[in-house]
């Protein structure tokens, strides 16, 4: 494949991927992003013979994949645990409450008797509730680590990139998306990490039409 194919391939592949933002039709933008941008980084190895660039950025789109689908559970997670706490509520306040008859003869309100009877000793909605935030914080600390070990090793294919291919936009996406996602434990990092895809897009669409070994120092990268 051409550079010039490989530039287009890549940068429409980055503008999808930043659309997956968007609630709804954005996650198949994403996806369709992600493949693109992974043909456009396989084809640029082989066009530069710098099997780096594919090993590094293989690593990079497998945890990507890991992360997306982690993260599919827990909005999951979050809507089961939505749904079972609504139902706790109505069953612990709406229905003791109710203003109508009653013609449950004296059984209990609750199914299983939750927060009824000999379990209510116990503090069981308390430990149900740290429960959930331990395994919250475990989570999050899992998604956290994937995102930056996923960062890590695609700053390390963009380096190999821009050495190849004389632009140092690349390197600079590359530092941004493993600075912001260290830093995305913050708002600010977020942010950072979505300037590096701009830096990105850029990158993708300046490469040249055709591969040209440079010999002159390439000017150092803006971050």
């Amino acid at each position: 494949m051409e550079l010039k194919n490989i530039k287009i391939i890549g940068g429409v592949g980055v503008l999808l991927a930043i659309l997956s933002i968007i609630p709804g039709l954005g996650i198949f933008a994403g996806i369709a992003g992600l493949v693109l941008v992974f043909i456009a980084i396989s084809e640029l190895s082989k066009l530069t013979k710098n099997k780096k660039i594919y090993d590094n950025f293989l690593v990079s789109f497998i945890l990507q994949i890991v992360l997306a689908t982690l993260g599919g559970l827990a909005l999951i997670g979050m809507n089961v645990r939505r749904i079972f706490m609504g139902s706790m509520l109505y069953y612990r306040y709406i229905i003791p409450n109710r203003r109508f008859p009653n013609f449950n003869f004296g059984a209990k309100r609750h199914p299983f008797g939750l927060f009824e009877g000999p379990f209510s000793n116990f503090g069981l909605r308390e430990n149900l509730g740290i429960g959930i935030i331990i395994v919250s914080v475990v989570f999050g600390l899992i998604l956290y680590g994937i995102l930056v070990a996923r960062s890590y090793y695609l700053k390390k294919s963009y380096e190999e990139i821009s050495k190849e291919t004389q632009v140092e936009y690349f390197r600079t996406a590359g530092n941004l998306m493993f600075i912001g996602s260290i830093l995305s434990i913050i708002l600010v990092g977020l942010l950072v990490y979505f300037i590096g895809y701009i830096f990105e897009v850029v990158a993708f669409f300046s490469l040249k039409d055709n591969l040209e070994v440079s010999t002159q120092e390439s000017p150092p990268p803006l971050l």
